[in-house]
């Protein structure tokens, strides 16, 4: 087997991410194999092994859904690097603002962005008076409360939401799954994505949030599916940029809607983060071979993992 060889980050986030989330540091690993790198970074609060036992698996031939796809992205970004090309397809698809304290609607709306996402789960009352601000600026609202939320209390934000359902466009992970209380969501009219385990959660009328650090699986026509980041490594983020340019330019890219590719305003700017430029809400694509970020990743301090 070919060696691999390893690089620990922490990345530093302002506040808490999401309702499952509440710490503000985020360890993960790059990975380097035949000439190629990706990111590994677990997200424990979501159900993933830790990065200490995915790097154990990784040393011993095993897999988890995080390493099967990091080792699918270093063969991707290896191939396009010694080819001397990039891994871009083409342009990266348009993104939602992700709302963080403080936002102005106005701003994002001067930048061209249309759709926000608006976590949920902590202090329902301030959400739904930031979604209102959103919906009166004009944006259709992404909410998602990362499975935080009982049905009863997900019912009564719901309905305390009022004419403001009108600006929704889908609600992400609202309550703990099941295939019988989602389904009294979709008959109660909420729109429903799946971003967990979404092959077996998805249903047709749901959007499929398709995260390429754990997933290459896209629903069957004519569902409708975004691309997001794992909100990782700049080099993850990059990642999930280069598969949503793929597949926009796929024969499946007309059933592609606004994505979530803008993530590294959530995290203390670094050496990585600094290289993450956008037009409006499209993310550019970093400049180098494969997935970019060349002489940052060649000046890193591997250390070899098996």
């Amino acid at each position: 087997m070919s060696p691999i060889y390893i690089w620990r980050y922490r990345l530093r986030s302002v506040a808490g991410l999401n309702a499952r989330s509440t710490g503000k540091e985020h360890p993960g690993v790059l990975i380097r194999k035949n000439g190629g790198f990706a990111c590994l970074h677990p997200w424990p609060e979501l159900g993933d092994a830790v990065i200490d036992e995915q790097l154990r698996a990784l040393a011993s031939d095993r897999v988890t859904p995080l390493i099967t796809q990091a080792l699918r992205c270093t063969e991707e970004d290896g191939r396009a690097r010694r080819e001397g090309r990039s891994l871009f397809s083409g342009p990266v698809p348009e993104s939602h603002w992700l709302a963080l304290p403080g936002d102005d609607p106005a701003e994002a709306l001067s930048l061209g962005f249309k759709r926000v996402k608006v976590k949920i789960g902590r202090d329902l009352a301030e959400e739904i008076r930031v979604a209102g601000e959103w919906g009166r600026a004009g944006f259709q609202l992404r909410f998602d409360a990362n499975e935080s939320l009982s049905s009863a209390i997900f019912r009564e934000f719901w309905d305390s939401l009022g004419d403001l359902r009108d600006h929704v466009e889908l609600v992400e992970d609202p309550i703990p799954w099941s295939p019988e209380s989602w389904q009294l969501l979709r008959d109660a009219g909420v729109p429903l994505a799946v971003d967990r385990e979404v092959e077996v959660r998805f249903q047709g009328r749901d959007y499929a949030v398709i995260k390429p650090a754990l997933s290459n699986w896209i629903p069957p026509r004519p569902s409708s599916f975004l691309v997001t980041s794992y909100m990782d490594h700049a080099l993850g983020q990059a990642w999930a940029a280069a598969e949503a340019s793929r597949l926009a330019a796929s024969p499946d890219g007309f059933r592609m809607k606004d994505c979530g590719l803008l993530t590294h305003r959530c995290f203390e700017s670094d050496s990585f983060f600094e290289r993450i430029r956008s037009d409006g809400a499209r993310l550019l694509a970093p400049e180098g071979n494969g997935l970019g970020f060349d002489e940052l990743l060649e000046g890193l301090p591997w250390k070899r993992l098996n």
